[in-house]
């Protein structure tokens, strides 16, 4: 079967298309095409580092070289071979640039719904880390979850929000120029919350010169974004500033938040590499909470409405990350070394409940998180001939320490005066982990990939609410692997198996005890296709939890539950059928489980609040309309569009449906561009959040002890405005 045939054959799979002829990827074994439609030098194609899914040591921005672009035509040009690792599941999915823009994003929250299988919601503010569903996995705040930006964990350990807390606000969804997600554990890279998957954002700018863009909106939405990227140099290398205020789609969801983010890529000596990123961050926002649904179908409360208008937060983040790298001897080899260092603080005032638990003073709590993580990465890659001369072996450690403050009180209605104290404590919580992982070729189209993770994870607690010091330590130990056999030029099936694990909630330890994890076993199996134009996979996937996390009402955070087990099938394609096209696709289906009973869960019970279904289709369109007075015309237009299908809720219970779809058009003259977004043009009248419990929002009132179903109102249709200015 050629390659055209098999094309065809797949293109059912595919509603989408995208704005160039993507250059093919070195992870699914395809040769780069000449030159990418940005006219920057091409990736050497082939073999190497390339034909091996390495990334070149001395590379650490992914990118071009630093001088990739030449004043003169005698000038040198430097080539630098570059690719992505291969990947360890069938599943695996990297969205680039062109599609990230394909349709508009308030966050990067948002755009990690590109990803298959991932629905992002924020029913407690604008401001206020995002839930994440991700195949069949309830990940709250990011529990079941590892995220990584530039280098640096996004999860925050022990937090008393939620465990592996993940606040992605800092990071404007300009500057993200890869994003690649991991579905399962079966990379050995991969850690603690690497549960339902891993996900790493790569940042860059690729707009040379100075750009400013102001833009204004619905419900008095303002943005200020600057960013600054030298012409001549990686795109890795640039700076980027976003101011942003809304007075909110209704009372009590008012929001700003300030970020900036600098980085810069450097070779300070021939053979090795630095980069260097720093980002601060801070935001305040409002929440409405939830609200009874039966109390809007009776009029009794406005759908916009709010219980309790002083609940919402403020949050911020620091950060900073040195990344070096040193090429080996040989091709493919080299070693790395990526410090970092990241303080947080969170507070957040909520209330779920009412006066359900204290009919005088109510149910609000206030949680205060302030944190301080540093540790660091460091790894050698070394080719080995063993069955071939391409294997090769890594070797690579991961340390992390954390100083953790918290607090939980309960305040009373009237006057915010604390009524209990529910948790104060100091948490010192220590991750340290090293990995073996080996890329082994038995056969000359069969590739063996894997190997084993260990992480030994130390606490400290001092907890001052019992007026008790306590300790705990265990060890981890998880085999992963996957086989891949190319069937075709560009097709190949992979099977995979891992086992990953969440670490506990600090505060939830005894003194001396080996401290437990979620365990989870996970495996995948399906196919994958690439060529210059194409990329598709389709997968069938299981994953086991010794045990779960679920939301909890009346403590407003997740709280433990039996083991769980999800099984499913995941779709996804990107299509670059044109220069001026581009488009991406994703589809997952998904039954999530109680194995075991416990509590108010029974065996074969659905996972509440996790959708079966989850599809998302992006589509762009990139025209370049000519010349005016010999200046060049382009416009963009772009949608994107969600679909959430079948939430299980609690009492057997099923959630609303939701289909959403966001637009956006551009018009750019020379160095003036206009655009508008519009966010959920069918403006549907939806639910970001859906939950059943008992709950009694009048004060004095007999409580009522019956479950009922609570809402937070999604979005109505928005929109923003904005002109951009190109100093270049």
């Amino acid at each position: 079967m050629d390659r055209s045939l098999l094309r065809a054959a797949l293109a059912p799979l595919l509603i989408t298309i995208t704005t160039a002829a993507v250059p093919a990827r070195a992870d699914d074994g395809v040769a780069a095409p000449a030159a990418a439609a940005s006219g920057a030098p091409a990736a050497a194609p082939g073999g190497g580092d390339a034909a091996d899914g390495d990334t070149a040591p001395g590379a650490p921005g992914g990118g071009d070289a630093a001088d990739g672009d030449t004043a003169g035509g005698g000038a040198a040009v430097e080539v630098v071979v570059q690719g992505a690792r291969p990947p360890r599941s069938a599943s695996e999915t990297v969205r680039e640039r062109a599609e990230v823009k394909a349709a508009p994003h308030r966050t990067a929250s948002d755009v990690l719904q590109l990803v298959p299988g991932v629905f992002a919601t924020q029913h407690s503010g604008e401001g206020k880390a995002h839930q994440i569903f991700f195949r069949g996995f309830d990940a709250v705040h990011g529990q079941d979850l590892e995220i990584w930006v530039a280098g640096a964990p996004v999860n925050e350990v022990s937090n008393v929000h939620g465990q592996g807390y993940a606040d992605l606000h800092f990071v404007m969804p300009e500057v993200i120029r890869e994003l690649r997600a991991q579905p399962g554990s079966y990379d050995p890279r991969q850690g603690d919350f690497a549960v339902a998957g891993s996900v790493r954002f790569e940042l860059g700018y690729d707009e040379p010169g100075i750009t400013v863009a102001a833009g204004a909106g619905s419900a008095g939405a303002r943005r200020l974004f600057l960013a600054y990227h030298p012409e001549r140099a990686d795109e890795a290398t640039f700076a980027a500033f976003e101011a942003y205020e809304t007075d909110g789609f209704g009372p009590a969801r008012a929001a700003s938040r300030a970020s900036l983010i600098a980085q810069g890529v450097y070779q300070p000596i021939a053979g090795l590499s630095a980069r260097v990123m720093a980002s601060a961050f801070a935001g305040r926002f409002g929440s409405a909470g939830v609200l009874r649904l039966d109390d809007i179908e009776a009029g009794r409360v406005d759908r916009l409405g709010s219980y309790d208008p002083d609940q919402g937060g403020d949050s911020s983040r620091a950060q900073l990350v040195l990344d070096l790298r040193a090429a080996g001897d040989a091709p493919g080899e080299g070693l790395s070394l990526a410090p970092f260092v990241v303080l947080r603080a969170l507070r957040l005032r909520s209330n779920f409940t009412g006066y359900l638990e204290d009919p005088v003073s109510g149910d609000a709590t206030e949680q205060r998180n302030e944190a301080i993580t540093a540790g660091a990465t460091a790894s050698y890659r070394l080719r080995f001939p063993l069955l071939s001369d391409r294997d090769a072996f890594e070797a690579g450690v991961v340390a992390r320490t954390d100083w953790i403050e918290q607090s939980q009180r309960r305040l009373a209605a009237v006057d915010d005066r604390p009524t209990a104290t529910l948790v104060d404590a100091r948490v010192r919580a220590t991750d340290i982990a090293g990995y073996l992982d080996a890329s082994i070729r038995p056969a000359p189209r069969v590739e063996v990939r894997g190997g084993v993770r260990a992480d030994g994870l130390a606490y400290q607690v001092l907890d001052g609410a019992g007026a008790a010091a306590r300790s705990a330590q265990g060890v981890h130990v998880g085999g992963k692997g996957t086989v891949d056999v190319v069937l075709l030029p560009g097709l190949r099936t992979l099977a995979s198996v891992g086992q990953g694990f969440r670490s506990p909630q600090a505060r939830s330890l005894g003194d001396g005890e080996r401290a437990p994890f979620t365990r989870a076993l996970s495996a995948e199996a399906g196919l994958r296709y690439a060529d210059e134009r194409v990329r598709a996979s389709a997968a069938m996937f299981h994953a086991r939890l010794s045990d779960d996390l679920v939301f909890d009402e009346a403590t407003g955070r997740n709280e433990p539950v039996p083991a769980t087990a999800r099984t499913g099938v995941a779709l996804d394609a990107v299509a670059h059928p044109a220069p001026w096209l581009v488009s991406s696709v994703g589809l997952t289906y998904t039954r999530a489980a109680f194995t075991a009973s416990g509590g108010r869960h029974a065996a074969g019970d659905l996972l509440p609040f996790v959708p079966q279904v989850v599809a998302r289709a992006d589509l762009a369109v990139t025209p370049r309309l000519g010349a005016l007075f010999g200046r060049r015309l382009e416009a963009r237009a772009g949608a994107g569009a969600t679909l959430l299908h079948r939430r299980p809720l609690p009492f057997g219970e099923i959630g609303h449906d939701a289909l959403l779809t966001d637009v956006t058009a551009r018009l750019r003259y020379h160095r003036v561009e206009i655009g508008l977004d519009v966010y959920n043009v069918l403006d549907a009248a939806w639910f970001d959040g859906e939950f059943v419990y008992p709950s009694s929002f009048n004060r004095g009132a007999a409580p009522d002890l019956l479950p009922a179903r609570h809402v937070t109102v999604g979005a109505p249709r928005s929109f923003l405005a904005s002109l951009s200015l190109y100093i270049g």
